[in-house]
């Protein structure tokens, strides 16, 4: 009896971490173009207090960047494109006809260096407009495509300071398009002489191995991004 016990309980424990371990896994997967292949010059700021930035009106984004990977099964077609404009505008797309993957990703957003000797307070509001479209043939619940768009604010130790999840979806729950025009603010502080990348990355996906055919678009219809400087206490070692 105790032998039984010991066993059902080792059982659940196992599947516990197993499925805690499965959990951890599906996040990980989410958390595309969180990095960047080129870096640009950080565009300096020399107030800690009241400097104001407004993007792309004052200059135009200065991180864009694109990917774009196709791999065609056997008998099968696959497609992808991926564009940005320093103007605020990107898309990606991805199709796969029969077996095969497809992959399109944008990175559009800017650095910015903390030009003085004290610690600086970055005020950013970030308003942009996305659509997105997800299709399968035939829409039986398979996460064959999928659609996403993330923001990462990420310093330049690589360290990540910001990640938001702003729009996602899979074929696995249906085919779907959706339009959207939203706002995010937040605040990251700067130490002196220390810069930090602020993105938004989309991501169109496709990956079929059986008989099927499913697309997936990711539009970003507006990028502006407001930038205001406050000065801040620094913090102790």
């Amino acid at each position: 009896m105790h032998a039984t016990r010991r066993f059902g309980e080792t059982l659940s424990l196992a599947l516990l971490a197993g499925g805690a371990l499965l959990l951890l896994a599906g996040c990980g997967q989410g958390r595309f173009g969180s990095e960047l292949s080129a870096r640009p010059r950080p565009r300096p700021l020399h107030q800690a207090e009241a400097q104001i930035l407004r993007l792309p009106q004052d200059e135009a984004f200065s991180i864009v960047l694109t990917q774009v990977n196709r791999k065609p099964g056997l008998g099968g077609l696959a497609e992808s494109d991926a564009r940005a404009e320093g103007a605020g505008t990107a898309e990606a797309s991805a199709a796969v006809t029969e077996s095969g993957e497809a992959l399109g990703m944008f990175q559009l957003g800017h650095a910015f260096e903390n030009a003085t000797d004290q610690q600086m307070d970055l005020d950013l509001d970030v308003g942009f407009g996305y659509a997105f479209e997800v299709s399968a043939t035939p829409d039986s619940g398979y996460p064959d495509a999928t659609a996403g768009l993330r923001l990462y604010a990420r310093d330049n130790r690589g360290r990540l300071l910001r990640e938001l999840n702003l729009a996602g979806h899979s074929s696995e729950a249906g085919a779907a398009r959706r339009e959207s025009d939203e706002r995010v603010a937040f605040t990251l502080t700067l130490p002196p002489r220390s810069s930090v990348n602020v993105f938004l990355a989309g991501q169109a996906n496709v990956n079929i191995r059986e008989g099927r055919s499913a697309s997936s678009t990711v539009r970003l219809t507006k990028l502006e991004m407001g930038v205001a400087t406050r000065s801040a206490p620094p913090v102790q070692p």
